[in-house]
Protein backbone atom coordinates (compact mmCIF):
# COMPACT_ATOMS: atom_id res chain seq x y z
CA UNK A 1 0.00 0.00 0.00
CA UNK A 2 2.91 2.16 0.66
CA UNK A 3 4.57 1.29 -2.28
CA UNK A 4 1.30 2.19 -3.98
CA UNK A 5 1.03 5.98 -2.70
CA UNK A 6 4.76 6.64 -3.03
CA UNK A 7 4.38 5.66 -7.12
CA UNK A 8 1.21 7.88 -7.10
CA UNK A 9 2.81 10.88 -5.30
CA UNK A 10 5.66 10.16 -7.80
CA UNK A 11 4.24 10.34 -10.70
CA UNK A 12 1.84 13.75 -9.90
CA UNK A 13 4.98 15.19 -9.20
CA UNK A 14 6.24 14.29 -12.96
CA UNK A 15 2.98 15.31 -14.59
CA UNK A 16 3.48 18.82 -12.94
CA UNK A 17 6.88 19.15 -13.82
CA UNK A 18 5.82 18.07 -17.45
CA UNK A 19 2.96 21.25 -17.40
CA UNK A 20 5.33 23.56 -15.78
CA UNK A 21 7.93 22.75 -18.69
CA UNK A 22 5.21 23.42 -21.32
CA UNK A 23 3.90 26.70 -20.01
CA UNK A 24 7.84 27.66 -20.21
CA UNK A 25 7.85 26.49 -23.39
CA UNK A 26 4.71 28.48 -24.27
CA UNK A 27 7.26 31.99 -23.21
CA UNK A 28 9.06 32.98 -26.59
CA UNK A 29 13.03 32.67 -26.32
CA UNK A 30 12.73 36.72 -27.60
CA UNK A 31 10.97 37.81 -23.98
CA UNK A 32 13.14 35.70 -21.83
CA UNK A 33 15.80 37.83 -19.97
CA UNK A 34 18.65 36.68 -17.45
CA UNK A 35 19.59 39.45 -15.36
CA UNK A 36 22.61 39.23 -12.67
CA UNK A 37 21.93 39.25 -8.78
CA UNK A 38 25.27 42.48 -8.84
CA UNK A 39 23.49 44.37 -11.69
CA UNK A 40 22.85 48.10 -11.08
CA UNK A 41 19.01 48.62 -10.81
CA UNK A 42 19.25 51.83 -13.13
CA UNK A 43 20.86 49.16 -15.84
CA UNK A 44 18.73 46.35 -14.99
CA UNK A 45 15.53 48.42 -15.73
CA UNK A 46 17.36 49.95 -18.84
CA UNK A 47 17.92 46.22 -20.12
CA UNK A 48 13.84 45.29 -19.66
CA UNK A 49 12.78 48.48 -21.30
CA UNK A 50 14.42 47.54 -24.82
CA UNK A 51 12.02 44.33 -24.73
CA UNK A 52 9.39 45.98 -23.43
CA UNK A 53 9.46 48.74 -26.02
CA UNK A 54 9.69 45.37 -28.70
CA UNK A 55 6.89 43.29 -27.18
CA UNK A 56 4.04 45.88 -25.86
CA UNK A 57 5.53 49.32 -27.28
CA UNK A 58 5.72 50.56 -23.66
CA UNK A 59 9.18 52.53 -22.42
CA UNK A 60 9.76 52.37 -18.85
CA UNK A 61 10.01 55.63 -16.78
CA UNK A 62 12.30 55.37 -13.58
CA UNK A 63 11.56 58.42 -11.13
CA UNK A 64 12.74 56.37 -7.64
CA UNK A 65 15.29 57.32 -5.54
CA UNK A 66 16.67 53.64 -5.64
CA UNK A 67 19.92 53.10 -7.40
CA UNK A 68 21.61 50.07 -5.43
CA UNK A 69 21.96 46.36 -7.48
CA UNK A 70 18.62 44.22 -7.80
CA UNK A 71 20.19 42.01 -5.24
CA UNK A 72 18.00 39.13 -6.74
CA UNK A 73 19.11 36.61 -9.27
CA UNK A 74 16.93 36.53 -12.60
CA UNK A 75 17.18 33.54 -15.35
CA UNK A 76 15.28 33.08 -17.85
CA UNK A 77 12.04 34.95 -17.08
CA UNK A 78 9.44 36.95 -18.95
CA UNK A 79 10.81 40.37 -19.00
CA UNK A 80 7.02 41.46 -17.33
CA UNK A 81 7.45 38.79 -14.83
CA UNK A 82 10.98 40.01 -14.54
CA UNK A 83 9.96 43.73 -14.18
CA UNK A 84 7.30 42.74 -11.58
CA UNK A 85 10.02 40.60 -9.52
CA UNK A 86 12.23 43.66 -9.39
CA UNK A 87 9.91 45.86 -8.38
CA UNK A 88 8.02 43.80 -5.65
CA UNK A 89 11.65 42.90 -3.69
CA UNK A 90 12.49 46.40 -3.41
CA UNK A 91 8.84 47.58 -2.09
CA UNK A 92 8.22 50.26 -5.11
CA UNK A 93 5.36 50.62 -6.98
CA UNK A 94 4.81 50.37 -10.59
CA UNK A 95 1.94 52.15 -12.48
CA UNK A 96 1.29 51.10 -15.66
CA UNK A 97 0.04 53.64 -18.54
CA UNK A 98 -1.10 53.63 -21.92
CA UNK A 99 2.06 54.61 -23.39
CA UNK A 100 4.72 53.59 -20.93
CA UNK A 101 5.48 52.00 -17.15
CA UNK A 102 6.18 54.33 -14.72
CA UNK A 103 8.02 53.31 -11.73
CA UNK A 104 7.87 55.44 -8.47
CA UNK A 105 9.15 55.29 -4.88
CA UNK A 106 6.52 54.00 -2.10
CA UNK A 107 4.33 55.92 -0.68
CA UNK A 108 5.54 57.43 3.09
CA UNK A 109 3.96 59.63 5.98
CA UNK A 110 6.16 60.70 9.25
CA UNK A 111 4.32 59.87 12.06
CA UNK A 112 4.71 61.70 15.96
CA UNK A 113 8.13 60.00 16.48
CA UNK A 114 9.24 60.93 13.43
CA UNK A 115 9.65 57.70 11.86
CA UNK A 116 8.38 57.13 8.16
CA UNK A 117 5.32 54.91 8.26
CA UNK A 118 4.35 53.28 4.62
CA UNK A 119 0.75 54.66 4.04
CA UNK A 120 -2.37 51.67 3.82
CA UNK A 121 -3.29 51.19 0.32
CA UNK A 122 -5.56 48.32 1.45
CA UNK A 123 -8.69 48.66 -0.27
CA UNK A 124 -12.08 47.35 1.87
CA UNK A 125 -15.42 47.52 1.49
CA UNK A 126 -15.78 50.49 3.51
CA UNK A 127 -13.14 52.37 1.15
CA UNK A 128 -14.56 55.52 -0.22
CA UNK A 129 -14.85 56.31 -3.77
CA UNK A 130 -14.79 60.03 -5.36
CA UNK A 131 -16.45 61.43 -8.85
CA UNK A 132 -13.97 63.85 -10.59
CA UNK A 133 -16.56 65.22 -13.25
CA UNK A 134 -14.11 67.99 -15.61
CA UNK A 135 -14.64 70.47 -18.00
CA UNK A 136 -12.09 72.16 -20.30
CA UNK A 137 -13.50 75.32 -22.11
CA UNK A 138 -11.08 76.31 -24.18
CA UNK A 139 -12.06 80.48 -24.29
CA UNK A 140 -10.58 83.53 -26.59
CA UNK A 141 -8.82 86.19 -24.51
CA UNK A 142 -11.15 89.05 -25.57
CA UNK A 143 -13.85 87.70 -23.54
CA UNK A 144 -11.70 88.03 -20.34
CA UNK A 145 -12.17 91.79 -21.80
CA UNK A 146 -15.87 92.01 -22.74
CA UNK A 147 -17.21 89.71 -19.70
CA UNK A 148 -15.01 89.96 -16.75
CA UNK A 149 -15.91 86.47 -15.40
CA UNK A 150 -14.85 86.08 -11.97
CA UNK A 151 -13.96 82.24 -11.67
CA UNK A 152 -12.89 82.13 -8.11
CA UNK A 153 -16.94 82.81 -7.17
CA UNK A 154 -17.69 79.51 -8.76
CA UNK A 155 -19.83 77.82 -6.18
CA UNK A 156 -23.28 75.70 -6.69
CA UNK A 157 -22.86 75.81 -10.48
CA UNK A 158 -23.52 79.32 -10.73
CA UNK A 159 -20.69 82.62 -11.18
CA UNK A 160 -20.15 85.86 -11.00
CA UNK A 161 -19.16 88.00 -13.81
CA UNK A 162 -19.32 92.25 -14.46
CA UNK A 163 -21.25 93.17 -17.99
CA UNK A 164 -21.71 96.96 -19.02
CA UNK A 165 -25.87 97.74 -18.72
CA UNK A 166 -25.38 99.85 -22.17
CA UNK A 167 -23.80 97.22 -24.38
CA UNK A 168 -24.64 96.58 -27.78
CA UNK A 169 -22.40 92.87 -27.83
CA UNK A 170 -24.80 90.20 -28.47
CA UNK A 171 -22.46 87.96 -26.53
CA UNK A 172 -23.08 90.76 -23.51
CA UNK A 173 -27.24 90.98 -24.32
CA UNK A 174 -27.55 87.17 -24.03
CA UNK A 175 -25.97 86.97 -20.59
CA UNK A 176 -27.67 89.70 -19.21
CA UNK A 177 -31.07 88.34 -20.38
CA UNK A 178 -29.89 84.96 -19.21
CA UNK A 179 -28.60 86.03 -15.85
CA UNK A 180 -29.93 84.89 -12.24
CA UNK A 181 -29.25 88.28 -10.48
CA UNK A 182 -28.31 91.86 -11.69
CA UNK A 183 -26.92 94.92 -9.89
CA UNK A 184 -28.44 97.81 -12.28
CA UNK A 185 -26.09 100.26 -10.82
CA UNK A 186 -22.08 98.32 -11.00
CA UNK A 187 -23.09 95.41 -13.77
CA UNK A 188 -22.36 92.67 -11.60
CA UNK A 189 -24.35 89.62 -12.45
CA UNK A 190 -24.82 86.05 -11.13
CA UNK A 191 -25.21 83.42 -14.06
CA UNK A 192 -25.38 79.63 -14.24
CA UNK A 193 -22.30 77.77 -15.42
CA UNK A 194 -24.18 75.81 -18.08
CA UNK A 195 -26.06 78.90 -19.06
CA UNK A 196 -22.91 80.53 -19.84
CA UNK A 197 -20.89 77.85 -21.62
CA UNK A 198 -23.72 78.07 -23.99
CA UNK A 199 -23.99 81.43 -24.72
CA UNK A 200 -20.91 81.74 -25.20
CA UNK A 201 -20.02 78.79 -27.45
CA UNK A 202 -23.44 80.14 -28.97
CA UNK A 203 -21.51 83.54 -29.84
CA UNK A 204 -18.37 81.72 -30.91
CA UNK A 205 -16.14 83.13 -27.91
CA UNK A 206 -15.39 79.58 -26.80
CA UNK A 207 -15.69 76.09 -27.09
CA UNK A 208 -15.79 73.14 -25.08
CA UNK A 209 -12.69 70.65 -25.65
CA UNK A 210 -14.16 67.64 -23.42
CA UNK A 211 -16.55 66.55 -20.67
CA UNK A 212 -14.47 63.39 -18.81
CA UNK A 213 -15.56 61.97 -15.57
CA UNK A 214 -13.66 58.96 -13.66
CA UNK A 215 -14.33 57.87 -10.31
CA UNK A 216 -11.35 56.83 -7.81
CA UNK A 217 -10.93 55.46 -4.75
CA UNK A 218 -9.32 57.75 -2.28
CA UNK A 219 -5.71 57.75 -2.08
CA UNK A 220 -5.91 55.95 -5.62
CA UNK A 221 -4.64 57.76 -8.91
CA UNK A 222 -6.92 58.95 -11.56
CA UNK A 223 -5.42 59.16 -15.35
CA UNK A 224 -7.47 60.98 -17.95
CA UNK A 225 -5.71 61.63 -21.62
CA UNK A 226 -7.81 63.93 -24.62
CA UNK A 227 -5.12 63.61 -27.07
CA UNK A 228 -2.54 60.86 -29.42
CA UNK A 229 0.54 59.66 -27.98
CA UNK A 230 3.53 59.99 -30.71
CA UNK A 231 7.01 58.11 -30.70
CA UNK A 232 10.72 58.95 -31.16
CA UNK A 233 12.78 56.74 -32.98
CA UNK A 234 16.56 56.80 -31.54
CA UNK A 235 19.65 54.75 -31.52
CA UNK A 236 20.95 53.50 -28.38
CA UNK A 237 24.56 52.54 -27.37
CA UNK A 238 24.93 49.15 -29.53
CA UNK A 239 23.16 51.21 -32.70
CA UNK A 240 19.73 49.37 -32.36
CA UNK A 241 16.49 51.93 -33.27
CA UNK A 242 14.50 52.16 -30.18
CA UNK A 243 10.81 54.00 -30.00
CA UNK A 244 10.27 55.95 -27.26
CA UNK A 245 6.07 57.09 -26.75
CA UNK A 246 5.20 60.48 -25.19
CA UNK A 247 1.56 61.05 -24.29
CA UNK A 248 0.10 64.24 -25.31
CA UNK A 249 -3.01 66.05 -25.32
CA UNK A 250 -5.35 67.36 -22.62
CA UNK A 251 -4.06 64.73 -19.84
CA UNK A 252 -4.86 65.37 -16.00
CA UNK A 253 -3.99 63.10 -12.61
CA UNK A 254 -6.32 63.46 -9.61
CA UNK A 255 -5.21 62.07 -6.48
CA UNK A 256 -8.50 62.27 -4.15
CA UNK A 257 -8.34 61.85 -0.49
CA UNK A 258 -11.50 61.65 1.72
CA UNK A 259 -11.01 63.06 5.37
CA UNK A 260 -13.12 62.59 8.15
CA UNK A 261 -13.08 64.75 11.33
CA UNK A 262 -15.83 65.22 13.68
CA UNK A 263 -18.28 63.61 11.75
CA UNK A 264 -17.50 65.66 8.60
CA UNK A 265 -16.16 64.70 5.43
CA UNK A 266 -13.94 66.56 2.84
CA UNK A 267 -12.15 65.65 -0.25
CA UNK A 268 -8.21 66.22 -0.55
CA UNK A 269 -7.75 67.06 -3.96
CA UNK A 270 -4.45 66.67 -5.88
CA UNK A 271 -4.37 67.59 -9.26
CA UNK A 272 -2.05 68.07 -12.13
CA UNK A 273 -3.38 69.34 -16.09
CA UNK A 274 -1.29 69.37 -19.22
CA UNK A 275 -1.90 71.07 -22.16
CA UNK A 276 0.97 69.95 -24.96
CA UNK A 277 1.49 69.10 -28.89
CA UNK A 278 4.27 67.69 -30.81
CA UNK A 279 5.80 69.37 -33.50
CA UNK A 280 8.39 67.37 -35.58
CA UNK A 281 10.97 69.70 -36.78
CA UNK A 282 13.79 68.58 -38.90
CA UNK A 283 16.14 68.04 -36.32
CA UNK A 284 14.07 67.21 -33.19
CA UNK A 285 10.69 67.03 -32.33
CA UNK A 286 9.14 70.17 -30.13
CA UNK A 287 6.81 69.45 -27.15
CA UNK A 288 4.71 72.52 -27.01
CA UNK A 289 3.41 72.23 -23.20
CA UNK A 290 1.75 74.24 -20.84
CA UNK A 291 1.32 72.32 -17.45
CA UNK A 292 -0.37 73.14 -13.55
CA UNK A 293 -0.28 71.75 -10.32
CA UNK A 294 -3.20 72.53 -7.38
CA UNK A 295 -3.60 71.42 -3.92
CA UNK A 296 -7.11 71.97 -2.84
CA UNK A 297 -9.38 71.16 -0.27
CA UNK A 298 -13.33 70.91 -1.25
CA UNK A 299 -16.60 69.65 0.67
CA UNK A 300 -18.75 66.88 -1.24
CA UNK A 301 -20.10 68.49 -4.45
CA UNK A 302 -18.01 71.83 -4.73
CA UNK A 303 -16.01 73.00 -8.08
CA UNK A 304 -12.60 74.26 -8.32
CA UNK A 305 -11.30 75.77 -11.45
CA UNK A 306 -7.09 75.63 -12.67
CA UNK A 307 -6.39 78.21 -15.69
CA UNK A 308 -3.70 80.41 -16.87
CA UNK A 309 -2.67 77.55 -20.09
CA UNK A 310 -2.60 79.56 -23.53
CA UNK A 311 -1.99 78.97 -26.55
CA UNK A 312 -1.81 81.48 -29.86
CA UNK A 313 -3.82 80.01 -33.02
CA UNK A 314 -2.23 81.54 -35.62
CA UNK A 315 -3.54 82.13 -39.00
CA UNK A 316 -2.34 83.47 -42.46
CA UNK A 317 -3.59 84.40 -45.65
CA UNK A 318 -3.95 86.46 -48.59
CA UNK A 319 -6.21 89.86 -49.03
CA UNK A 320 -6.56 91.70 -52.04
CA UNK A 321 -8.52 92.22 -55.10
CA UNK A 322 -9.60 88.45 -56.29
CA UNK A 323 -7.58 86.46 -59.02
CA UNK A 324 -5.28 89.09 -59.64
CA UNK A 325 -3.70 88.85 -55.77
CA UNK A 326 -3.40 84.87 -56.48
CA UNK A 327 -1.19 85.38 -59.73
CA UNK A 328 2.20 83.90 -59.99
CA UNK A 329 5.15 85.65 -58.84
CA UNK A 330 6.19 85.97 -62.28
CA UNK A 331 3.06 87.43 -64.14
CA UNK A 332 4.95 90.82 -64.10
CA UNK A 333 5.17 91.06 -59.91
CA UNK A 334 1.29 91.88 -60.32
CA UNK A 335 0.06 90.01 -57.13
CA UNK A 336 2.23 92.10 -54.92
CA UNK A 337 0.58 95.29 -56.45
CA UNK A 338 -2.83 93.35 -55.81
CA UNK A 339 -2.39 91.93 -53.26
CA UNK A 340 -0.77 91.12 -49.21
CA UNK A 341 -0.34 89.22 -47.01
CA UNK A 342 -2.81 88.72 -43.70
CA UNK A 343 -1.53 87.34 -40.58
CA UNK A 344 -3.86 87.06 -37.42
CA UNK A 345 -3.22 86.07 -33.82
CA UNK A 346 -5.85 84.76 -31.28
CA UNK A 347 -5.00 83.59 -28.19
CA UNK A 348 -6.89 81.38 -26.25
CA UNK A 349 -7.24 80.57 -22.81
CA UNK A 350 -7.38 76.58 -21.52
CA UNK A 351 -10.01 76.56 -18.29
CA UNK A 352 -10.66 73.36 -16.23
CA UNK A 353 -13.59 73.50 -14.10
CA UNK A 354 -13.44 70.48 -11.68
CA UNK A 355 -16.16 69.13 -9.10
CA UNK A 356 -15.89 66.08 -6.61
CA UNK A 357 -18.52 64.73 -4.92
CA UNK A 358 -18.52 61.50 -3.12
CA UNK A 359 -19.90 58.13 -4.11
CA UNK A 360 -21.96 56.35 -1.68
CA UNK A 361 -21.08 53.66 0.17
CA UNK A 362 -21.09 49.96 -1.64
CA UNK A 363 -23.78 49.30 0.75
CA UNK A 364 -25.70 52.08 0.37
CA UNK A 365 -25.56 51.70 -3.33
CA UNK A 366 -27.01 47.57 -2.72
CA UNK A 367 -29.36 48.72 -1.36
CA UNK A 368 -31.08 51.51 -3.68
CA UNK A 369 -30.50 48.47 -6.42
CA UNK A 370 -33.02 46.40 -5.04
CA UNK A 371 -36.97 47.17 -6.06
CA UNK A 372 -38.73 49.61 -3.65
CA UNK A 373 -40.87 46.98 -2.09
CA UNK A 374 -37.69 45.09 -0.85
CA UNK A 375 -36.02 48.44 -0.12
CA UNK A 376 -39.21 49.27 2.10
CA UNK A 377 -38.87 46.21 4.09
CA UNK A 378 -35.57 46.33 5.05
CA UNK A 379 -35.75 50.19 5.82
CA UNK A 380 -38.74 48.56 8.21
CA UNK A 381 -36.49 45.88 9.42
CA UNK A 382 -33.61 48.50 10.26
CA UNK A 383 -36.24 50.46 12.24
CA UNK A 384 -37.28 47.07 14.53
CA UNK A 385 -34.14 46.61 15.42
CA UNK A 386 -33.16 49.78 16.49
CA UNK A 387 -36.47 50.02 18.40
CA UNK A 388 -35.33 46.94 20.02
CA UNK A 389 -31.91 48.21 21.06
CA UNK A 390 -33.87 51.15 22.58
CA UNK A 391 -36.20 49.66 24.62
CA UNK A 392 -33.41 47.32 25.96
CA UNK A 393 -31.18 50.64 27.08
Amino acid sequence: MKKLVSLLILLSFVFTLIGQEQLIKEIPEEELVTISRETNFVAAIKAIEYLSLDFAGKNILNTSNFNQPIGIPIKGLQWKDALDLIIGFHDLVLEERPASFVIKDAEVIIDESGQEVEIDERVTASTRQVRISAIFFKADKALTREVGIDWSTLLGGEVDATVAMNTTSNLSSDILGASLTKNFQTGDITIDLETLLSIVEANQKGTIVARPSISVISKKKGFIQVGQDFSVKTLDEAGNTTEQFFETGIIMEVTPQVLTEDNREAIYLTVQVEKSSAIPGDVSTIIDKSKSNTEVLLFNGEETVIGGLYDQDIKTGRGGIPILKDLPWWFFGLKYLFGYETKSVNVREMIVILKAELIDHVDNRKKLSKPTEQQIEIERQDMKKAEKLFMKD
